[in-house]
């Protein structure tokens, strides 16, 4: 069995988790495969990833990173010579199914170029000769009001085995961009059977407020940085006041973490930053977490998959909806108002409330697990 892997990564801790959920089910039903990973994905070295599955990077891998930091791609195509050997895309031959595992990556929101168009085609046109499974895991589609846009839906809907949207609204996008509906199978996230590791040596933020920043909320222009810097250190003056650990926790790479630090800053330097960890690690110390406020979607769902209380700021349709999955609402704050926000902290901080929704969550849980099992049946059985 060579299985192909696509949007996962391990600066984003999200894209990681992905990637040990993944991981972790190619183990269980498919011990003896070959796992193909993109050549830039796990910067650390494959030794870095705990599985027992052979992960390996695409071939040529250090060719074509050397390539890439000399730009030789950008060069030949300068000068309109277009040659996608020496690109990342270039197909695995003889794979048994290709696994696109990005979050949100089909989006007028990411304006998509004629060349990142382009080169979705060849790819999965190429799988798709070799007879290869193509598989979209659950993900946020939409919105796809943009002409490459609706180009991205029509190559999905062109080649893909399987499409499977996160939530109502992108299944909507993908219907009125008319993907057909035979190829459509709606899955919640998939890394709630992914089981946290709590890293010992934060034993003193246990039962603690666990804050995740997120550059998005600015860079999407949703917030200015000075506005959501103050929102942030609102919040946590006010979650301070109940005398627990409140910290704040790094789910991604170098531009969450600066904005984590000029946080601290802002405090005068009175919080924790945590950084550095690893995807298990990270949902390992949300799970142990008494409230958690992410502006991170899969902080969000590594939260409620643990039965952990927890509010968000939103840049996309994907957290309201996602709340949904876990039959919560209004837990999506209102950042045009400081202290509507701090209002709904101080709820959720209320022993009574933070209880209620545990055991809300609790009887949610196994459900959702229960449903991303059916997910890989459905998947495997494309190949069974």
């Amino acid at each position: 069995m060579r299985i192909v892997l696509s949007g996962i990564e391990t600066n984003n801790k999200g894209a990681e988790l992905m990637l040990y959920a993944i991981l972790q089910e190619i183990e269980r039903k498919y011990p003896n495969a070959e796992v193909f990973v993109p050549i830039f994905a796990v910067r650390q070295g494959l030794d870095y990833l705990h599985t027992n599955v052979q992960v390996k990077y695409k071939p040529y891998a250090k060719l074509k990173r050397f390539m890439a930091k000399f730009h030789i791609g950008g060069i030949l195509l300068r000068l309109h010579i277009y040659n996608n050997w020496f690109l990342d895309i270039w197909p695995v031959s003889k794979a048994d199914y290709f696994i696109d595992a990005s979050g949100f990556a089909y989006s007028d929101q990411w304006n998509p170029t004629k060349v990142s168009v382009k080169n979705l085609e060849f790819y999965l046109n190429r799988y798709k000769k070799q007879n290869t499974k193509i598989v979209l895991l659950p993900q946020a589609f939409g919105p796809a009001d943009l002409p490459n846009t609706k180009m991205e839906f029509s190559i999905l809907n062109k080649y893909a085995d399987i499409i499977m949207p996160r939530e109502n609204i992108s299944l909507n996008y993908l219907l009125e961009n008319g993907v057909d509906t035979s190829k459509i199978k709606k899955y919640t996230d998939f890394t709630s059977l992914v089981e946290g590791v709590f890293p010992q040596s934060f034993n003193h933020l246990k039962n603690g407020i666990c804050i995740i920043p997120n550059l998005r909320m600015i860079d999407k222009g949703i917030i200015s940085l000075q506005k959501y810097i103050d929102l942030l250190v609102g919040v946590i003056k006010s979650a301070s006041k109940v005398g627990r650990p409140v910290y704040i926790l790094n789910h991604e790479g170098k531009g969450d973490e600066a904005l984590a630090y000029k946080c601290k800053e802002s405090l005068a330097g009175s919080i924790e930053v945590v950084t550095g960890l690893n995807a298990l690690e990270v949902k390992g110390l949300i799970a142990s977490s008494y409230l958690c406020i992410s502006s991170r979607f899969h902080g969000v769902v590594s939260a409620l998959n643990s039965s952990v209380p927890c509010l968000s700021t939103s840049w996309s349709h994907k957290y309201a909806e996602l709340y949904k999955d876990y039959g919560l609402a209004d837990c999506v704050l209102d950042i045009s108002d400081i202290n509507k926000c701090i209002n709904k902290v101080t709820e959720y901080l209320s022993p009574q409330e933070n209880e209620k929704i545990r055991i809300s969550l609790y009887n949610t849980v196994p459900k959702i697990k229960e449903e991303t099992m059916r997910m890989w049946q459905l998947i495997w059985s494309q190949k069974d």
